[in-house]
């Protein structure tokens, strides 16, 4: 399915296509003030900015919260002002649960159920590997060498010199 070319880039010479949102937007957008919104509420337990303290533990929380409730509610007036048309719930599932999700999601769990068991650098240097192979399937020695140094680097800056404890 080609999508329409609305004009051209004048500095690049390029078409200029004209997407329309994922159907699900407003879902998704719900569910996030859902999450939004209850993580401000949780905030608002610790004394901060809504108790009229400035320096207490639950400002910058209530302060981030807050903003992220705005921040939704922000993008879906902007959806609606351009007219968006929401779509089905399976095309919403269809869109949220492709092949490309469903591989980062897997190799996320996989992740987090053996980096205790063979620790963080080499289950780290694997998930990397596995995931950037896994979503393109190119280059096999470049994405070795790419984890290989990311690793190498955030060993080097949290055992060495934060000389943090790693998992």
């Amino acid at each position: 399915m080609t999508e329409p070319v609305k004009e051209t880039d004048e500095t690049t010479g390029h078409p200029v296509v004209e997407s329309s949102p994922p159907k699900g937007e407003y879902k998704m957008l719900a569910l996030l003030l859902i999450i939004c919104g209850a993580l401000f509420y949780d905030s608002l337990r610790s004394e901060g900015l809504a108790q009229g303290v400035s320096s207490g533990p639950g400002s910058i929380p209530q302060l981030v919260a807050g903003a992220l409730v705005l921040m939704v509610i922000l993008l879906a007036i902007q959806s609606f002002m351009r007219g968006y048309k929401e779509g089905s719930l399976a095309e919403a599932v269809h869109y949220l649960f492709d092949k490309e999700v469903v591989i980062l999601l897997a190799t996320i769990s996989v992740y987090g159920l053996v980096v205790e068991t063979i620790h963080f650098v080499p289950a780290t240097f694997l998930f990397l590997v596995a995931t950037m192979y896994l979503l393109e399937r190119k280059h096999f020695w470049l994405k070795v060498a790419v984890s290989a140094g990311t690793v190498g680097v955030l060993y080097l800056i949290f055992s060495t010199l934060f000389q943090v404890v790693l998992p």
